[in-house]
């Protein structure tokens, strides 16, 4: 995923299975509107966990196949887990772990494939990857009608997420599938504007600002009104981080109808944020407010941390960032957010958020992640000459992530033996294994690669949040509002040469028009020098791929 800089979250289930949850696929920003409480999957199963066989989806062959599996977490991956061995019985596979990891990875496998040891099967490549593996001829096709057979609830959630009536859309080279799309679901809808509740109340505000101009008088009081009651003119109204481009200070630029960072279609023309005529009025309006104060001065520098310090130090009352930070821990994926913190220091402190601020036209809305930002799983040539052993990944891939009996062993051990079901719905751990050195001994505190590349939040969400506060997350994640990159998946050369000279240059633009170091007036000639540092090729490129798959 774009996944901009994302939130882990720590506590009742391990770090590593949080960690994993969280970072689905999706780079934002490359950072869905579901039903927390999905009909497709259950909660937790009421069934012993290892009663595997139970698994509708799976068949097991005669014949036992060598079946690799990269191992993120090498000291908490075993072979002889309950989740691995039930695996290795349900499919009559022999199971290896691979050691890798997150710095290594693309190492390991660019090596493995360029000694001609080519991996079974490939995580997340980048979109220029995924054509340069295809275009060299070392993956295999995989059978539409083979995904259908052994993965259906994983065809039925990423039809939710992409389209209903061609999922791999974005996946297809020449009519054929060489990829399982891997979408972060909740990265579409997941950015929206959070107001701190008990700073609108102490300055006299009762509700939360829905428009532009409602927000600058909130803001306004935010900075002259001491609402953090110290006695001190040290609080901001605004603040945001400079670091990408479609997250600073995005819902500003919604309420103009401007997305800076995402190609959108506007009457079959597709237009860039940056460049459009609503980008000069949300630069306008954001120069006014720093100049009378209102935004933190210190968002040009301000990184995932220190942005975070900002909110939890009480140093701004408003910001765009993802939506769970907002609500407690418990209505969603478990351990401590923003509100968490906070609300330790003051048990009256409240955020309230929506999914954008209007402007003058009543548009609104905050740059989301796209649903289809990462290419997903790929397997290797080797594969297409035994699809036996093909089915039985895409079986235990659709096992370990959408079947409860494997997700339940994989992740958190054998039901009634290592975990529980507390009176609140959400997993517990049984002693000696709430002590997660424990749960690593035996190879349940998660992090398998075979159950982190697919994340459907409804369903994982179903072992991490409390049961009563499941309509919060659900009712918060309602507001958002699904704006993003359509063409994020296609592959655009062009657009990949200039990206990165094109953003530098647009983010420092921007730094430099907020702040007054530039006049306003000088953004069409911003435009102008944006198009000649070859913008105007990127977008005559966009145009021709958004025609050629519209």
């Amino acid at each position: 995923m774009n996944k901009k800089f994302k939130v882990l979250v720590y506590g009742g289930a391990s770090i590593s299975l949080l960690a994993s949850l969280l970072a689905g696929c999706g780079t934002s920003n490359n950072n869905g509107g579901g039903n927390i409480n999905s009909s497709n999957n259950s909660q937790a199963s009421d069934s012993p966990s290892n009663n595997a066989a139970a698994s509708n989806s799976a068949t097991t062959e005669d014949k036992t196949d060598h079946l690799t599996f990269w191992a993120y977490y090498p000291d908490q991956n075993k072979v002889d887990s309950p989740g691995v061995t039930a695996l290795a019985k349900k499919f009559n596979a022999e199971i290896e772990l691979v050691p890798t990891s997150g710095d290594t990875y693309k190492e390991d496998v660019n090596l493995k494939i360029a000694s001609g040891n080519i991996p079974d099967w490939i995580k997340e490549p980048a979109p220029t990857d995924y054509m340069k593996f295809v275009d060299q001829g070392v993956v295999a096709e995989i059978p539409q009608d083979m995904i259908e057979k052994y993965m259906p609830k994983y065809v039925e959630w990423i039809k939710r997420f992409i389209d209903k009536d061609d999922p791999f859309k974005y996946v297809r080279v020449n009519g054929k599938i060489y990829g399982l799309p891997g979408i972060w679901d909740i990265g579409i809808d997941g950015q929206q504007l959070g107001f701190r509740e008990d700073w609108l109340k102490k300055v006299g505000i009762n509700k939360i600002p829905e428009t532009i101009e409602e927000e600058e008088a909130a803001l306004t009081k935010f900075r002259n009104e001491d609402p953090d009651g110290n006695g001190k003119k040290d609080t901001y109204g605004l603040t945001a981080t400079a670091e990408s481009l479609d997250m600073m200070f995005s819902s500003v630029f919604g309420a103009y109808d401007a997305y800076p960072g995402i190609f959108r279609e506007k009457d079959g023309k597709i237009v860039r944020g940056e460049i459009e005529p609503g980008a000069k009025q949300a630069l306008t309006t954001l120069n006014r407010w720093y100049a009378n104060g209102l935004i933190d001065p210190e968002f040009v520098v301000n990184k995932g941390n220190n942005f975070e310090d900002k909110m939890l130090t009480g140093k701004a009352g408003a910001a765009d960032y993802y939506w769970w930070v907002y609500y407690p821990g418990n209505a969603f994926l478990g351990g401590e957010t923003w509100y968490d913190k906070l609300h330790k220091v003051d048990p009256n402190f409240k955020w309230l958020t929506e999914g954008g601020i209007k402007g003058p036209e009543g548009k609104f809305g905050i740059s989301q992640s796209s649903p289809n930002n990462a290419s997903g799983l790929m397997f290797g040539k080797q594969l297409a000459d035994d699809p036996e052993k093909l089915g039985k990944y895409l079986q235990i891939f659709e096992a370990t992530q959408f079947e409860p009996e494997f997700y339940e062993l994989l992740n958190f051990g054998v039901k009634g033996t290592h975990w529980q079901l507390n009176e609140h719905g959400v997993v517990e751990y049984i002693a000696p294994y709430d002590n997660e050195d424990e749960r690593k001994k035996l190879g349940i505190a998660g992090g398998y690669s075979m159950a982190g590349s697919f994340n459907d939040y409804d369903f994982q969400t179903s072992y991490t949040a409390d049961k009563d506060l499941r309509p919060i997350a659900q009712e918060a994640r309602a507001k958002g509002v699904k704006v993003y990159d359509i063409l994020n998946a296609y592959q655009k050369p062009l657009y990949n040469e200039n990206k990165d000279q094109l953003t530098q240059f647009t983010l420092q633009s921007y730094i430099d028009f907020i702040t007054g170091k530039k006049p306003i007036d000088d953004f069409d000639k911003f435009v102008e020098d944006w198009n000649k540092m070859g913008g105007d090729k990127v977008m005559a490129e966009a145009q021709q791929v958004y025609d050629q798959n519209k």
